[in-house]
């Protein structure tokens, strides 16, 4: 009784359910600046249709030229997300102020249901605010560093995760072909440089060997040349 008051009262964040996925990979970024059109451009490398909200109409006009789509957005209000489709993308992310930053976070989790939320933050101390709606945070000052740590003590994996090497990259995957319900990963018969990192099932990281069984919403971590990607991507029913 007490949690029905709770949601009642519109006091608890209860995340709405995720949309179908309807085969384009596309994102709002939200922020124009260099950093946000460079991970845009980033993106569209990788298969991604991504386009950039800003609430500076001045800004329209100064990046008219640029090959990224830009949309102006007057005010933050759940009106306006859904007037530019937010609720329909693969994945937001937020490079504002933290204030703005969470109002955009909050509504996307609580109408949306978006699957993947990035938040740059400003202020350490904001931080588990953000991930109580499932963020993913990410605060300039120490990613730095841990980016640094991890290239000295793994540079070849790091490297691979940062796309540094052009001969492999890493990508998340959605199981969607029914008939892989239950299958085992050494009956897939992925090609030979595909290597599993892992594998999310129903919230919990799975360790992958052979006899690991996939079920269809399973988000699995896979690393291998682009064109093997390509083919495992299709197999998954992606």
């Amino acid at each position: 009784l007490f949690k029905w008051g709770i949601n009642k009262m519109k006091e608890a964040h209860l995340r709405a359910e995720t949309p179908v996925f309807d085969g384009i990979r596309d994102a709002l970024i939200f922020g124009l600046e260099g950093r946000s059109l460079a991970l845009a451009r980033q993106l569209q490398a990788h298969g991604w249709l991504p386009k950039i909200v800003t609430r500076r109409a001045s800004c329209l006009e100064e990046f008219s030229d640029t090959d990224v789509d830009i949309l102006f957005l007057e005010d933050l209000s759940l009106e306006s997300l859904y007037e530019i489709e937010a609720d329909k993308v693969e994945a937001i992310i937020t490079m504002l102020s933290d204030d703005e930053n969470y109002d955009i976070c909050e509504l996307a989790y609580e109408h949306f249901g978006t699957d993947t939320l990035v938040v740059r933050l400003e202020h350490i101390h904001n931080i588990e605010i953000f991930r109580s709606l499932g963020a993913l945070v990410v605060h300039p000052a120490t990613a730095i560093v841990s980016l640094l740590d991890h290239l000295v003590r793994s540079p070849m994996g790091t490297s691979f995760l940062l796309g540094l090497d052009e001969k492999h990259d890493v990508i998340d995957l959605e199981v969607r072909e029914p008939s892989l319900e239950g299958a085992f990963l050494r009956d897939l018969l992925l090609p030979d440089d595909i290597l599993i990192i892992s594998i999310l099932h129903k919230g919990k990281s799975l360790v992958s060997h052979g006899y690991t069984q996939i079920s269809v919403g399973d988000r699995i971590t896979v690393m291998g040349s682009p064109q093997s990607l390509e083919k495992v991507t299709l197999k998954f029913g992606i």
